[in-house]
């Protein structure tokens, strides 16, 4: 194990953790291609002028079909696309499950949207996500997500950005496993990618002995230092 190359410029290469990448506001939305607030409550009836003055609208299906389980989505918003709105639902077939929830105040560029989702299958093992964001492009965001199974070893993720893309973000994802023994990574960066940044880790077993590492970044300029104990490689890199 060497960090000779483990920390080049912080946001140009994706994080070392096989299952997590680099932060990125919503990287997980994928899981919700019918349950993100948006993309839900466009499916509402839209206002005309015979409903302009209504405040509440709601809805509720469910779906039984064959082979595919059984869906149930409902959801409701309060005061138009600037007002609340609150979405929920769930999918049941043989051998998985998964549970949605989403909320949204205001529009997305000055309001607050918040959802999570949770699966569980064989092929995809247990999975929590949960990701909010707040006062739009510029704003706060926050990100979690954990993995259990499903041909996996176990890991999370956790993220969290200020400011849009020149602000302050910072990151974290671990793994533990056989053949990737124990492992913990952090970034913290200010500024873009040619900004300030710092990462650290460290890693035990999986082949590889034991090794920490940290490294700094000025602009496009980098310092590492690092050491490993065992495994194939044995080097100081400063």
């Amino acid at each position: 194990m060497t960090f000779g190359n483990e920390y080049p410029n912080s946001q140009a290469n994706p994080s070392v953790s096989p299952y997590f990448t680099r932060y990125n506001p919503f990287p997980y939305s994928h899981y919700y291609h019918l349950f993100r607030s948006e993309s839900i409550l466009a499916d509402l009836p839209s206002d005309s002028e015979n409903t302009k003055k209504e405040l509440l609208n709601g809805y509720k299906n469910k779906n039984v079909c064959s082979g595919q389980g059984i869906e149930l989505n409902t959801g409701g918003k309060v005061g138009g696309k600037h007002g609340i709105g609150l979405n929920a639902g769930g999918n049941l077939a043989l051998g998985s499950m998964s549970m949605y929830a989403g909320g949204h105040m205001g529009t997305p560029s000055y309001g607050i949207h918040a959802q999570g989702n949770t699966h569980l299958n064989s092929s995809e093992g247990l999975g929590l996500i949960a990701e909010a964001q707040s006062f739009g492009k510029y704003g706060i965001a926050a990100q979690a997500k954990t993995q259990i199974g499903g041909g996996k070893e176990p890991g999370f993720y956790t993220g969290a950005q200020v400011g849009g893309e020149y602000g302050l973000s910072a990151d974290a994802d671990g793994h533990l496993g056989f053949s990737q023994g124990a492992g913990l990574q952090t970034h913290l960066q200010l500024g873009g990618e040619n900004g300030l940044g710092a990462q650290a880790k460290a890693q035990f077993g999986g082949g590889q002995g034991a090794g920490l590492g940290v490294a700094g970044q000025v602009g496009k300029y980098n310092g590492k230092l690092g050491f490993n104990i065992g495994g194939k490689d044995k080097e100081i890199k400063e």
